[in-house]
């Protein structure tokens, strides 16, 4: 009998499964070769892949306009059984921790100062120089202690099992770490998956009452009207580059721990399955889910509002060497550095958005952020 064993290339370096995933997702974990190495570009990161082992994967993140960082880290896969499991040291301090001592907290813009711009942007909205834009926010946070990235990654994951987990280094010694609960896009040869998500409601504690949200969500005209925009613009993207394109009538409700979502899964077919997802990422991204529509007009308004996002708002995933992969949008979130934390935030803005609820709607989505480092958003109120 013969016994076909796999290369010893094919196989993760011996240190490998002892890091925690730099990326968790409900059907595989990515971990990076070499933890300590300088990120890449694109163009760097292609190029290493091509001579990398076999089963060697990119894992990277991308910022929000091409003129923003990437950052790109070979990987290796494996199935999220135990032996992808974080650390002994993240582990053991994987439940969410309380008390986090918080020395100085300051949000950018002021929450007076994004109502402000929420109703400039309405009101641009209402003359007509465009229909949606997404605004943003970030809450600085200056911390006792440097929170440990290995940790606050298990605990994302512990908190949102069904999201994008990722926890990628930086150039400058930071992490980006964040659980996205929104796939960008996915391929598998021919095959497309998406599921764009727009519209948001705060989950609440009180079942009937977290109930009543989500049908409020469900049956909103200007949420709706907000995820029709994102899906038509999406549609119209894809359409050129595929043979077949199933998109439903109609979202349906997301949940993550925190928040309510209107989502909707599309399913395409490519015309040329030898394309490669980073070139599609770079078609569809950024979708009006995290930019607005017409896009030129929103990043025109983004740019003169927020200033450079980076990496917020960005994509985040992998890619394997023929080309396939999957990637979620860079969403609850935030860049992690030494005792310093940057959590960001936004809210899409079409017409009837109202400015108070919209920042109430970021303070929500700072929750996640907020809950993996152990701070209560009581002790911010001031800055949410």
């Amino acid at each position: 009998m013969t016994q076909t064993v796999a290369p010893p290339a094919a196989q993760p370096p011996p240190h490998a499964a002892t890091h925690a995933p730099a990326w968790r997702a409900p059907d595989r974990h990515l971990h990076l070769l070499d933890p300590h190495a300088a990120p890449l570009t694109a163009a760097q990161a292609r190029h290493a892949l091509r001579g990398a082992p076999d089963g060697t994967h990119l894992l990277g993140a991308i910022g929000f306009t091409p003129q923003d960082p990437a950052a790109f880290h070979l990987a290796h896969s494996t199935p999220p059984t135990s032996t992808s499991s974080p650390s002994t040291a993240a582990s053991s301090t994987s439940a969410s921790p309380t008390g986090t001592v918080v020395l100085h907290a300051a949000s950018r813009p002021v929450p007076d100062a994004f109502e402000a711009n929420v109703a400039h942007a309405a009101a641009a909205i209402a003359r007509g120089e465009l229909h949606k834009v997404v605004l943003g926010r970030t809450l600085d946070l200056q911390l006792h202690a440097a929170p440990d990235p290995r940790a606050v990654t298990a605990r994302l994951a512990q908190g949102a099992p069904d999201a994008f987990v990722f926890g990628v280094p930086l150039r400058d010694g930071a992490q980006l770490v964040g659980a996205s609960p929104e796939r960008l896009l996915s391929k598998r040869g021919a095959q497309l998956r998406l599921r764009p998500l727009a519209g948001t409601r705060a989950r609440h504690a009180d079942p009937a009452e977290d109930l009543r949200r989500a049908h409020d969500l469900l049956h909103s005209a200007k949420d709706r009207h907000e995820h029709a925009l994102m899906i038509a613009a999406v549609r119209e993207t894809l359409a050129p580059l595929c043979c077949e394109l199933t998109v439903p009538d109609a979202p349906r409700l997301v949940q993550t721990p925190g928040l309510w979502h209107l989502g909707t899964s599309i399913h395409a077919t490519l015309r040329d399955p030898g394309l490669h997802v980073l070139d599609l990422v770079s078609a569809v991204h950024p979708t009006p889910a995290v930019c607005g529509v017409p896009a030129p007009a929103a990043r025109d308004l983004i740019g003169t509002l927020e200033g450079p996002r980076g990496f917020f708002a960005g994509a985040v995933g992998w890619c394997d060497a023929r080309g396939d992969g999957e990637w979620a949008v860079t969403i609850r979130c935030a860049r992690l550095r030494g005792p310093h934390a940057r959590l960001f935030a936004g809210a899409g803005i079409v017409a009837g958005s109202d400015p108070a609820q919209e920042r109430a709607e970021t303070a929500a989505k700072f929750g996640t952020m907020l809950r993996a480092l152990g701070v209560s958003p009581v002790d911010l109120e001031g800055a949410l």
